[in-house]
């Protein structure tokens, strides 16, 4: 069901009659019944379905409220508490068995779920489940590599009998300890150069990863392919209407013409305050890798920036002050990792490009509100273009 603001189709004397009867409120207008699919018809239904319940309670987890959910899947407050519930419920097999398996670490302890895939044990550990062993192993040596480096990471916590990583049912678990500080960052009390030292903490792990990528394997990955692949046909499938296929395919285009210039690298692919760790407002440690690759190294930096701007509460950033995070950001990195002029004069390209790419994301996983948002940034960013390189470019 697609939610659609009545003013946009409906004439106003048609409103004005509705209002007679409610107002303010959500209505659903059922499909001719001659135009009604047959239950199963659609065979992406349940799937779809099920990945946005997931996808909600993923949203839960991490601290939204019950109100933005339902705000952001136009569902109401009850259903959204009747989803949370339900994949509650569904978890504690899930639950009692991650308890069993603590105790091949001799852990006794009823663990605390974090993401949908992530336990908290003792307040102390984290255990976590794979589904891919490569991507798994991976993990593990990178952490080991990085720590080595002198890089602050988890620790990979042994089993019992010296294995590294617990194998049941075709999944495998892997626990770590959990650094010292948390990923909850008050951004009113910082001031610009605390910015600059964050460029700088991206840039000495960009600095890290090159001795990873000397002794091991991992993810090549290219944002122009993705771009040119499912987004594209994710966004002619959705036809978002609040985006013209001239912005889209012109950003593409943009990107594909410097592509091959960009320096490419391991990457987090993740940077956000929520993979950061502060202890009283220090930096302390780096935290999950599972989405790292190699592909162009301004990736990491544009999407951490771009991030600022959807932070909730304390860590929304003002559209003003931004643009001098933006040159705080970019000069701190380049203090320790020398950026080239490509790459500053490509960041405003591959912004949009990576907001275009969440926008493919959450339209395919039913999330309309936050595909919205991704659109809204890729607005802001063209609206803004020669204002954000004026920044990076001085």
């Amino acid at each position: 069901m697609k939610y659609v603001n009545g003013a946009d189709i409906l004439p106003e004397e048609l409103i004005n009659e509705i209002r007679k009867y409610t107002d303010g409120v959500y209505i659903y207008i059922p499909k001719n019944s001659a135009k009604r699919n047959k239950w199963g018809e659609n065979t992406n239904h349940r799937r779809e379905m099920e990945l946005r319940n997931i996808h909600i309670y993923d949203k839960y987890l991490e601290g939204v409220d019950y109100i933005e959910l339902a705000d952001c899947y136009h569902l109401s407050d009850k259903s959204i508490r009747r989803i949370v519930l339900s994949q509650k419920r569904r978890m504690e097999p899930v639950k009692a068995m991650m308890k069993e398996i603590l105790k091949a670490w001799n852990i006794d302890d009823c663990p605390r779920q974090i993401y949908h895939s992530t336990w908290s044990v003792k307040e102390s550990f984290v255990l976590k489940e794979y589904i891919d062993k490569n991507a798994l192993q991976r993990n593990i040596q990178m952490h080991k590599i990085l720590r080595d480096a002198g890089v602050p990471v988890p620790e990979v916590c042994p089993l019992k009998d010296g294995k590294e990583f617990y194998e049941k049912n075709d999944k495998m678990y892997i626990l770590t300890t959990k650094l010292k500080g948390n990923n909850i960052v008050n951004i009113d009390k910082v001031n610009k150069s605390w910015f600059f030292e964050l460029g700088q903490i991206i840039a000495k792990l960009h600095v890290a990863f090159r001795e990873c990528e000397k002794t091991m394997s991992f993810w090549n990955n290219s944002l122009l392919e993705e771009m040119e692949g499912w987004v594209t046909r994710n966004l002619d499938e959705f036809k978002p209407e609040y985006l013209s296929i001239n912005e889209i395919t012109e950003s593409i285009r943009q990107l594909s013409e410097v592509y091959k210039e960009l320096p490419k690298q391991l990457i987090h692919r993740d940077v956000h305050l929520g993979n950061l760790l502060f202890d009283e407002m220090q930096f302390s440690g780096y935290i999950d890798f599972d989405l790292s690759q190699s592909n162009i190294r301004i990736f990491d930096i544009c999407y951490f920036l771009l991030g600022l701007l959807l932070q909730e509460d304390n860590n929304r950033v003002n559209e003003e002050c931004w643009f001098e995070i933006v040159s705080q950001v970019i000069d701190g990195y380049d203090s320790l990792a020398n950026l080239k002029q490509v790459e500053r004069s490509s960041v405003t390209c591959v912004m949009k490009n990576i907001e275009l790419l969440f926008v493919a994301y959450f339209l395919g996983i039913g999330d309309e509100k936050s595909a919205k948002d991704s659109a809204d940034l890729f607005q802001f960013v063209s609206k803004n273009e020669a204002k954000i390189l004026d920044v990076v470019m001085k």
